[in-house]
């Protein structure tokens, strides 16, 4: 008997999964990001275990094996029954009810013939032995996945179980609300596409670092980070290693401690990272693709530098930042790709079937995709803010585009206006910002690089648009979100700098070479 009671969109999935349970052999149960799929997975093996059936859960990820181990256990499921099915694992047991296997390691073996139940995680992932395991058996099969998109699980799953989406997941607070900016969008029109085993057609990942890797780009990801992040725990996701490199790099020299995280991090290096940022050290994880499995750190900001057209990669990224946590009012989501414009927000990608438009056994072709009547969110052309589609006012900030300007006619559905006005801000919140800016005054004369105190009143009036009168000088210890922002206006500055003295040096050369060529002719 477990010792973890259902919440209600689990005791859906449930009811449902029993409800087709002699209808259909296979079934693929749709559940996103912080749903309690391992949960799910626990309920169905305690009521096989039960009855003395073997239950084989296959893990696509290494760190996933112990992580299910411990979490069945926690959930009270026998752990002298548990099997590891993995290289050599002092725990194997073939008797054993529950076995808990790699599926990497799955595959190259003879797959047992005494398995009751298989449940598949991340079912969406393509394995082509797997896939005939599926299809050749005769066991019973529950797929667990948060993107059931693949264009062949409609040829291995019989019935997809969907008890509930993200967007209800968000509304009934199991997930957490999001803010979508936009500051990037690329020309990507020129990158070419590739084939991937796991996300299908994707964008040739040379080509995206050669265009991401742009200086103007990376800096605007730091800046952007430093004014609007508000020092929130931060995932972001870049190209491939050189991309990675270079925007940590970055953001290290900005002050903020960031380290990389790729395919090629040993794994006691990568929990190590982890730690630190759980622990607050490390403020940013920037990776290649690592993130996506077995990561449930609590992240408050994702910065999302890989433009994709894979719905997979997309809502599985960018569900990293959806967990709540204690104090989480909301996840900011910074696009820098451009992806946005073309996949739309996470929780409005939704399948009503499982597709079926390729068998998996070859290099996975064009995704599946369906003409939906919703139309794609819309950049606020004031704040970057993404609204939904449809909408006119600006709901973050109030702008109100000009006729024919960023608007976007839905002829299906009435235009909704919303009446969304600049945030405004209270006179504490006002008095705080400028007694922390009068503190980082004094620290400047303290170490001898004094700042004036028009500078202040600038800086002030950068962010609030107002002077600061009526306010007084009492300094207030800084916080990192207004050192970030101060910060983010010094590089801004920095490299204007820098750009007007290359402008310079290049007139100076081009009037050398004038009066050389003059000469020449002479």
């Amino acid at each position: 008997m477990l010792n973890i009671n259902p919440k209600e969109k689990q005791v859906t999935a449930l009811n449902m999964l029993r409800a087709n349970w002699k209808q259909h052999r296979t079934m693929l149960l749709s559940a996103s990001v912080g749903f309690g799929k391992t949960a799910i997975a626990a309920f169905i093996t305690d009521g096989m275990v039960s009855r003395g059936m073997r239950v084989m859960f296959l893990a696509p990820y290494t760190v996933l094996l112990d992580q299910t181990a411990t979490r069945f256990v926690e959930y009270g499921l026998p752990s002298e029954e548990i099997s590891y099915v993995w290289r050599n694992h002092p725990l194997y047991d073939p008797e054993k009810l529950i076995q808990i296997a790699s599926a990497d390691t799955l595959i190259r073996r003879q797959f047992p013939d005494n398995i009751d139940l298989l449940i598949v995680d991340e079912a969406h992932l393509r394995r082509k032995k797997l896939l005939e395991i599926i299809r050749d058996t005769d066991i019973h099969v529950v797929g667990l996945s948060g993107t059931p998109f693949a264009p062949w699980l409609g040829k291995y799953y019989e019935k997809l179980i969907k008890p509930t989406t993200m967007k209800e997941l968000i509304s009934l607070g199991d997930l957490s609300a999001y803010e979508f900016y936009a500051p990037d969008r690329p020309d990507i029109s020129n990158v070419k596409t590739s084939n991937l085993a796991v996300y299908g057609r994707d964008y040739n990942e040379d080509q995206l670092a050669e265009i991401m890797g742009d200086a103007t780009l990376v800096g605007n990801i730091i800046k952007n980070w430093l004014e609007h992040g508000e020092d929130r725990a931060t995932v972001c996701f870049c190209v491939n290693v050189k991309h990675a490199n270079y925007v940590t790099m970055e953001f290290n020299r900005a002050g903020v401690n960031a380290e990389v995280m790729t395919a090629d991090t040993p794994h006691d290096e990568r929990q190590c990272i982890i730690n630190r940022f759980e622990q607050g050290a490390t403020k940013i994880i920037v990776n290649v693709g690592v993130l996506v499995a077995g990561f449930d750190s609590d992240v408050r900001c994702i910065i999302y530098a890989r433009p994709t057209k894979s719905e997979i990669r997309w809502v599985q990224c960018l569900g990293r930042g959806l967990r709540t946590a204690q104090g989480k009012d909301k996840c900011l989501i910074f696009d820098h790709s451009g992806s946005v414009h073309l996949l739309g927000f996470p929780d409005e990608i939704e399948y009503e079937s499982l597709p079926d438009t390729s068998d998996g056994m070859k290099q996975q072709g064009a995704s599946w995709t369906e003409k939906k009547a919703e139309k794609k969110p819309l950049e606020c052309a004031s704040c970057h803010y993404m609204k939904p589609a449809g909408v006119y006012v600006c709901p973050k900030c109030g702008f109100k585009p000009l006729m024919g300007e960023n608007v976007d006619v839905d002829e299906s559905r009435t235009l909704s206006c919303l009446s969304g006005k600049e945030k405004i801000y209270s006179r504490e919140e006002k008095q705080s910002w400028w007694s922390q800016i009068k503190f980082y005054q004094r620290q400047r004369e303290q170490t001898g690089k004094p700042i004036s105190d028009g500078w202040c009143a600038h800086t002030f009036k950068k962010k609030f648009g107002v002077w600061p009168r009526n306010l007084h000088d009492t300094p207030q210890e800084i916080t990192p979100e207004v050192s970030n922002y101060i910060r983010s206006k010094q590089i801004a500055w920095a490299k204007k700098q820098e750009k007007m003295g290359t402008t310079v040096q290049q007139r100076g050369l081009a009037h050398e070479n004038s009066i050389s060529g003059h000469g020449a002719l002479a």
